[in-house]
């Protein structure tokens, strides 16, 4: 009988604390639309175990509402929300990442963030004595997607590659001559996705609905930047060229 009274508390106790924490973090919400920043930042400080409240914490420091802007504070809490589960916070640190807020412009750390945010599956890894125990048909299906996943990485660089490489200030300066290594390294990504029976069309129409905003948001940051603009284009043409399709 203790026993079932005990239990009984320790859920009406879970209970009254979830209940608690999502008021918090609602008037929190609530508080922040109503642009009353220090207080919905004053409400989200006693919710440190709950996601949603510490990428809100972030996102006020990221943009300096109602208190000091601090990328490096705005990081820690984006961190640490992405642990816990958060995608919000995927897509934050790969703005930050995107456009250098606090760090330098790392395109390839951005790319990594949005696919997680946008697909939301990471691809899980295993080890030796893991896959001894996987059968043959899920051997396939790991294969499979780990292509996929790494197909998605060099596309979505890919299509970053060629819109800077057509774009109006890459013409006029001929920074990049042009992209034939690249072309020809997407076309034997191509076959190799297609002998692993992959829909190649589908896999580039999510790609594109999810990249489009943030390579056009990509593309208004620097399109007046020459120096940024020559930086990207040849990072991007970096990663791609040095991407060894053979060993995947």
């Amino acid at each position: 009988m203790s026993s079932y009274i005990f239990k009984l508390i320790f859920i009406c106790f879970l209970m009254l604390f979830y209940n608690y924490s999502l008021a918090n973090y609602n008037d929190a919400i609530d508080n922040y639309n109503s642009q009353k920043w220090h207080k919905a930042e004053k409400l989200c400080t006693y919710e440190l175990e709950d996601f949603r409240c510490i990428n809100l914490l972030g996102v006020i420091y990221l943009n300096g509402l109602g208190v000091e802007a601090d990328y490096s504070k705005a990081k820690i809490y984006f961190l640490k929300a992405k642990k816990l589960g958060s995608k919000s916070a995927e897509f934050n640190l790969g703005w930050m990442a995107l456009k250098g807020l606090g760090e330098k412009i790392n395109l390839d750390s951005a790319s990594k963030y949005f696919n997680n945010y946008n697909l939301k599956d990471a691809l899980v890894k295993k080890n030796k004595n893991e896959l001894k125990n996987i059968t043959k048909d899920n051997l396939v299906k790991l294969k499979k997607n780990n292509l996929i996943s790494k197909y998605g990485y060099f596309y979505t660089n890919y299509i970053k590659l060629e819109i800077l490489f057509k774009s109006k200030i890459n013409i006029e300066k001929k920074i990049l001559p042009n992209i034939s290594e690249i072309e020809n390294k997407l076309k034997l990504f191509d076959t190799v996705l297609i002998k692993n029976n992959a829909d190649i069309l589908a896999i580039r129409e999510n790609i594109l609905k999810e990249q489009e905003i943030f390579i056009k948001l990509l593309i208004i940051d620097i399109d007046q930047d020459l120096d940024k603009f020559k930086k990207t284009i040849t990072d991007v043409y970096v990663i791609l060229q040095n991407y060894e399709i053979n060993n995947i």
